[in-house]
């Protein structure tokens, strides 16, 4: 599994502050359920908490005061990470960009993200809001700009990280999944015939995995006095399981190419069928710079920034770890979270932006971010070749040994 997230009660969090001795002993039931399913012969690879949204106005120091309770109460359960909620636009009110990037540059354990569509309706300024705060971190720490995204349409309890927040009631675990590598196997081994096969296989896979899982999770937090809020079955990829080869084996498509659309498509009506508590995206998510063949695709020219937001229309992708040179303009950043919040808003769909951009001075030629989950790779010119190194993978492909992912 991807994470073990425990959905956080709003009572923690008072007076402006949080309740790190209560975040400590809820950590605690979060990694007892943790253990338990490590027990059972499942790997987990993050156990986490998420606090509720923020939908009054708060300024500055309301939100240190939060993120440090919020990162005590961690350090005292052990818990490495932690979704400081999302900011709703009625809490921008009294803050700044830069108050954003203060927090997730003091504390880099946590994540954040920014509301920018909800109910049918572009909130244009939290997108003006979001795109500030990107050019912002990435003239800090680009590293930060993976922990922050603005996020359209997604409903509250969902565990995969930056987008995540409680509905601020009864506390509750929520579980994503990491799901590409068994998917991938599958598809290896059946070779499906066509698209239909290629739904019928996803949804009968994660069936599969989802039917013992819940059979273990549920009495797992009641025994703890927790709810079980569901699954977000949206395939995850790994170093070694790649969510585009995913793609690529049962559309028989090169991802890029045409019919990539319709693969995307036919594998997220699987994800969506699995008859499950679903939450968060429940759908196909594509992470641009996690993903060894997206990356590739990226680099060679034949995905861009639009045609990932358009496989987004059949999906559930948005517009993850989006590699931007430092040349990009503001203007052009707000531009792109602007079209993934219209897409969300037209269609009622869970979509985020988190972009990747380049800090101030970066080589203009290729990314170089440190983070080992992050595959560096070469910006194709305008012609769709590779600038700075030779069009197509450099030996080895363009990805460098991955620790397991963390989101």
């Amino acid at each position: 599994m991807r994470a073990v997230t425990l959905c956080l009660p709003d009572e923690l969090f008072r007076d402006g502050g949080a309740d790190a001795a209560g975040i400590g002993r809820y950590g605690e039931r979060a990694l007892a359920i943790g253990d338990e399913i490590t027990g059972a012969g499942y790997e987990v690879q993050t156990v986490r908490l998420s606090s509720p949204a923020l939908g009054r106005p708060l300024g500055h120091g309301e939100l240190r005061a939060r993120a440090a309770g919020l990162v005590e109460g961690c350090r005292r359960a052990g818990v490495g990470s932690a979704s400081l909620g999302a900011l709703r636009p009625s809490a921008l009110v009294e803050l700044e960009p830069s108050h954003v990037a203060d927090v997730l540059v003091a504390y880099p354990s946590l994540f954040l993200a920014a509301v920018v569509a909800d109910g049918g309706e572009v909130d244009h300024a939290a997108v003006a809001f979001s795109g500030a705060v990107v050019r912002e971190l990435a003239s800090r720490d680009a590293e930060a700009n993976f922990r922050f995204a603005a996020v359209a349409h997604l409903g509250a309890n969902a565990p995969l990280f930056p987008g995540s927040y409680s509905d601020g009631g009864a506390a509750g675990v929520s579980v994503g999944l990491q799901s590409a590598g068994p998917l991938l196997a599958r598809a290896r081994e059946a070779a499906p015939r066509d698209l239909t096969a290629a739904t019928e296989l996803t949804r009968n896979g994660l069936r599969e995995q989802l039917a013992p899982l819940e059979d273990l999770l549920r009495p797992a937090c009641e025994r703890r006095g927790l709810l079980f809020h569901g699954f977000d079955p949206s395939p995850a990829c790994a170093p070694d399981a790649s969510i585009g080869e995913f793609l690529e084996t049962v559309g028989g498509v090169r991802f890029g190419s045409p019919g990539t659309m319709a693969a995307c498509a036919a594998v997220t009506a699987g994800i969506r069928s699995v008859g499950r508590p679903l939450v968060g995206y429940a759908g196909l998510m594509l992470p641009v710079l996690e993903d060894r063949v997206l990356a590739l695709a990226w680099q060679q020219g034949r995905i861009d920034s639009d045609s990932v937001l358009a496989y987004s229309s059949v999906c559930g992708a948005g517009m993850d770890t989006v590699p931007l040179p430092a040349s990009t303009r503001e203007s052009e950043v707000v531009a792109m979270i602007a079209d993934m919040a219209a897409l969300s808003a037209r269609w009622s769909k869970p979509l985020s932006a988190r972009l990747m951009l380049a800090p101030p001075g970066a080589d203009p030629h290729r990314t170089e971010f440190r983070a080992e989950q992050i595959i560096n790779i070469d910006y194709p010119t305008a012609q769709g070749r590779c600038a700075g190194r030779r069009a197509g993978p450099p030996p080895g492909g363009p990805s460098r040994p991955l620790r397991p992912l963390r989101r």
